[in-house]
């Protein structure tokens, strides 16, 4: 009698907690259903409530009526990763899960902070803390409620942030990988951000470049010089302060550049893939190169009293900073034309500066 008094006891105990999560899930529904149809109806298409899981399970139990929303879990990937351990442990280690750590170690971040906080809040801080609020923003990319794995495959997905100053987005659409794209939509024979970066979902998102264009270790003195110089001024800018913007050593460096090929072999020939990532290797230099006389002829600017270190600071991130991300992102992403207006906007800038500096002397 005891042994059966157990098993009924549990039995009826997991009847009705499952009801009582029933009801509970209904009431979210019905609520939810008129007043947010579309965020029930995504959420009704999502693997996860397809798998039977309710509302709760991500944003507690708590949150029962409108009086006591404020109860309602907002999930983070402090949530997610309960059940995504994987994909939460790649991203905290990755550049995505620093990327409000970039934001406000940057003294430029600051100054947009400080002169316009409104400004801020709607352009930088829209996409750094999007992505990694309170640990990281899985809807960042998986956009809720179907937090859809296909849908953040596609390129799209990557546009809001990656557009602009972070010209990936245009360089990829503008290339023979995004025209396939175009054409075909997404099917296996398509490469798209996620086939380059983050193989077999893999969620740390790093190159052998890192986001800066720059590596702790430079075999090469010449080049090692320029870019000396170059990594001075992005530091005076700041977001490089961040932590593994960069790889540190060329070992690190070298892992995943083999870690790309690796990728690249899936489509090509290795030699032939190797060829072209030192082709974006010789983009890199050359960008150095051409920021490293821009920097020059904007110090020389400066030391002649002709701008003051404020505008100074400004002329190097308004003619030099997002330029040179520009030339090397678009020699990567295979967008030709980018490549060429960078190094034309270059030679006219640094052109303009030393104009100026003949007419005062």
């Amino acid at each position: 009698m005891n042994k059966k008094w157990i098993v009924l006891s549990v039995f009826s105990a997991i009847f009705f907690f499952t009801a009582f999560a029933q009801a509970a899930q209904d009431g979210c529904i019905q609520c939810h259903g008129k007043n947010n149809p579309a965020m029930v109806e995504d959420w009704e298409k999502s693997t996860m409530a397809k798998s039977g899981m309710d509302c709760a399970d991500c944003h507690g139990r708590n949150h029962t009526n409108k009086k006591n929303a404020d109860q309602a879990i907002m999930p983070s990937i402090k949530v997610c990763g309960k059940c995504h351990e994987k994909q939460a442990k790649g991203f905290s280690m990755g550049k995505h899960g620093k990327a409000e750590e970039a934001l406000f170690v940057s003294a430029m971040g600051k100054k947009v902070r400080t002169q316009s906080s409104a400004v801020f809040d709607r352009s930088c801080a829209t996409c750094h803390n999007e992505i990694c609020k309170d640990g990281g923003q899985c809807d960042a990319c998986h956009t809720g409620h179907r937090f859809s794995a296909k849908e953040a495959r596609k390129p799209e997905s990557c546009l809001p942030c990656h557009l602009g100053n972070h010209p990936q987005y245009e360089s990829y659409s503008c290339s023979k990988h995004g025209a396939l794209y175009k054409s075909r939509g997404l099917d296996d024979s398509v490469p798209t951000c996620t086939t380059c970066h983050m193989p077999e979902g893999d969620h740390m998102v790093k190159t052998s470049w890192g986001f800066f264009g720059v590596r702790g270790e430079e075999p090469d003195p010449k080049l090692g010089a320029d870019q000396k110089i170059v990594k001075t001024a992005v530091e005076m800018l700041g977001p490089i302060l961040a932590p593994d913007s960069f790889r540190s050593t060329m070992v690190e460096w070298t892992e995943r550049r083999e870690a790309m090929l690796d990728v690249c072999v899936q489509c090509h020939a290795k030699s032939s893939a190797r060829k072209d990532l030192e082709a974006g290797d010789a983009i890199v230099a050359q960008a150095n190169h051409l920021a490293t006389g821009f920097i020059n002829a904007a110090g020389k600017l400066k030391e002649d009293g002709q701008c003051s270190p404020k505008e100074y600071f400004w002329l190097i991130r308004d003619k030099m900073h997002a330029q040179r991300m520009s030339m090397y992102i678009s020699a990567f992403h295979q967008h030709p034309e980018g490549v060429l207006l960078e190094m034309i906007h270059f030679k006219r800038a640094t052109m303009e500066i030393e104009k100026n500096i003949s007419e005062n002397h």
